[in-house]
């Protein structure tokens, strides 16, 4: 008789009811919030995280390095930047070293000057060449790119 008034609890009923409760308080926190935080942790969070998983796993990230200053893009124009030797550059797995020289260039004048040649170790890279398989081939898989004057 003394037992039917107590009540029936469980081993394991803490972790249930102490889910319950921190869900419960999340849902409270989360809509009773400012609306810029609400938005902020719904949408631009995941966007950014998927934004940069996405650019990761479609493009190859290469650092561009220029041994001499006379064939640096003139960057004249551009008020609050210049060239930066290890500028990153992002491209996909079918561009071309002509490519990279174009997009070098194409914060300048657009220019690319006849004589450059890019290559990394030691080895010059042709301009119909690959760049990923090149970057293999020759780099060693390190995407460290140096353009000179030939």
């Amino acid at each position: 008789m003394a037992s039917a008034g107590i009540p029936k609890r469980w081993a394991w009923t803490f972790l249930k009811e102490g889910i319950s409760f921190r869900a419960g308080r999340l849902y409270e926190t989360f809509w009773n919030s400012q609306s810029n935080i609400k938005y902020t942790v719904l949408f631009l969070y995941p966007g950014a995280l998927f934004w940069v998983r996405w650019r990761a796993e479609t493009q190859y990230k290469y650092n561009v390095f220029i041994a001499d200053k006379s064939i640096e893009p003139d960057c004249s124009g551009n008020l609050m930047s210049g060239w930066t030797n290890g500028s990153t550059f992002y491209f996909p797995a079918m561009a071309t070293i002509k490519d990279l020289k174009e997009s070098v260039y194409a914060s300048g004048d657009g220019k690319v000057p006849e004589k450059v040649k890019a290559g990394c170790h030691g080895r010059m890279m042709e301009d119909s060449d690959n760049l990923a398989l090149a970057v293999r081939t020759f780099c060693k898989r390190d995407p460290k790119i140096v353009l000179w004057e030939e």
